[in-house]
C-alpha cells in the first residue's frame, strides 16, 4: 500500500537528516510522485524543531530562472552578476550563517515539481554533488525517473559516486496503488475536507480522461460545495469548465470558466489563473470572439510570471490571433 512506501521514504529521510555527517541525497521520482516526496519532507520538517528546512518545489525551467526563484523564496533579489551555480552556493552559505549555535542542521530540499530543462538541472545539481565541508548541511535533490539512464544526470552520478556522502534512492508508487489510496480517501467520512477535496479532483481528472463526464462533473461540484481553501474551489471550477467544454456545452463552460477565473484571482492562485485564462482564451476563440480571446491570453501571460514557458505559450497565442486578424 502507498502508506507503507511513504513510511519507508520517511524513515530514509529521517535517517539521512539525523546522521552526523553532511551529505547529498538524490531521489528519482515522477512528476506525480514528487508531491508525495514534498508531503513527507514537510511532515519531517514539522517535527524537526531544531533544524531549518528549505523546501522549494518551483518548476525548473532553466538554471538562471530557477536560482532567481530560489532567491525570491527567501525574499532576496536576483544577482545577475553571479552565475547560477555561484548564486546557489551563496544562498546556501547565507542560510547556514543564520543557523543558531548548537546542534542544528540546514536541510536544503530542491524538489522541482517539473523539470523542463533536464540538462540545465543536471549541470546545476552537479555543483552540489561534491564533498560537503559543513557538517550541518544536508542536501536533498529531486531528479526525474528515467527508463534509460543518463550518465551525466544527478541520480546516476550520485548512484555511481564513490563518495560516502552521496546517496541515490528511487521512489515510485505504482498507478494502481495511488488510485486505490485516492479512492479510500474519498470514501472515508472521517477524513477532513482538505484531504478529501484533492482526492476528489484527482478522480475527476481520471474520470474525464476515461470519458466519464457525468462522474467527473459530480466530483468537481462536490469540491465546490466543500468548506476548503478558495484556491482549491477555484481549481474545481476550472476543471468543471474543462469537462463542460469536453461535453460540448460551450456556454456553460464559458460561464463556469469565468467563475473559476474570478475565484482564482480573488484567492491569489496564479497557476489556476493561468489555467482558467488559457482555457477561456481557447473557448472565446472557438466561439468566434477573438478580442476576448486576446484579453484572456494576455491575462495568462501576465499571471505566468512563475513559469517562462507558460508565458511564451500565452504570448504565442496572442501573436497567432494578430496574424489571423491580418
Amino acid at each position: 500500500m502507498p502508506a507503507a512506501r511513504l513510511h519507508l521514504l520517511e524513515q530514509l529521510l529521517d535517517g539521512f537528516i539525523t546522521k552526523p555527517e553532511p551529505g547529498v541525497l538524490v531521489v528519482a521520482c515522477s512528476d506525480l510522485e514528487v508531491f508525495y516526496l514534498i508531503h513527507v519532507l514537510t511532515s519531517v520538517d514539522e517535527r524537526s524543531c531544531a533544524d531549518r528546512f528549505w523546501i522549494v518545489a518551483d518548476p525548473f525551467t532553466g538554471p538562471r530562472a530557477y536560482v532567481d526563484a530560489l532567491a525570491a523564496s527567501l525574499g532576496l533579489q536576483p544577482e545577475p552578476s553571479q552565475t547560477p551555480e555561484l548564486r546557489l552556493h551563496a544562498l546556501i552559505e547565507q542560510l547556514l550563517a543564520t543557523l543558531p549555535p548548537g546542534d542544528h542542521r540546514l536541510v536544503c530540499a530542491l524538489t522541482p515539481a517539473q523539470i523542463d530543462d533536464p540538462e540545465g538541472f543536471a549541470s546545476l545539481a552537479r555543483t552540489l554533488l561534491r564533498p560537503l565541508a559543513d557538517p550541518r548541511l544536508r542536501v536533498i535533490l529531486r531528479d526525474e525517473l528515467r527508463k534509460e539512464p543518463r550518465p551525466t544526470a544527478a541520480f546516476e552520478l550520485a548512484a555511481a559516486s564513490p563518495c560516502e556522502q552521496h546517496f541515490a534512492y528511487t521512489f515510485s508508487l505504482p498507478h494502481e496503488l495511488v488510485v486505490a489510496d485516492i479512492e479510500a480517501a474519498v470514501d472515508d467520512p472521517q477524513r477532513p475536507p482538505h484531504e478529501r477535496a484533492p482526492a476528489l479532483l484527482q478522480l475527476a481528472s481520471r474520470a474525464l480522461g476515461h470519458g466519464r463526464l457525468t462522474d467527473a462533473l459530480a466530483r468537481c461540484e462536490a469540491v465546490v460545495q466543500m468548506p476548503v481553501d478558495p484556491a482549491l474551489q477555484a481549481l474545481a471550477l476550472a476543471l468543471k469548465a474543462d469537462i463542460l467544454r469536453q461535453g460540448h456545452d460551450l456556454e456553460a463552460a464559458l460561464s463556469t470558466g469565468t467563475m473559476a477565473l474570478e475565484s482564482a484571482v480573488a484567492a491569489g492562485s496564479l497557476p489556476v489563473v493561468v489555467h482558467a485564462a488559457m482555457a477561456l482564451g481557447d473557448l472565446a476563440e472557438e466561439l468566434g470572439y477573438p478580442t476576448d480571446a486576446t484579453t484572456y491570453f494576455s491575462l495568462a501571460e501576465r499571471a505566468a510570471v512563475f513559469n517562462p514557458d507558460l508565458q511564451a505559450r500565452a504570448h504565442a497565442r496572442i501573436d497567432a490571433l494578430k496574424e489571423h486578424a491580418c
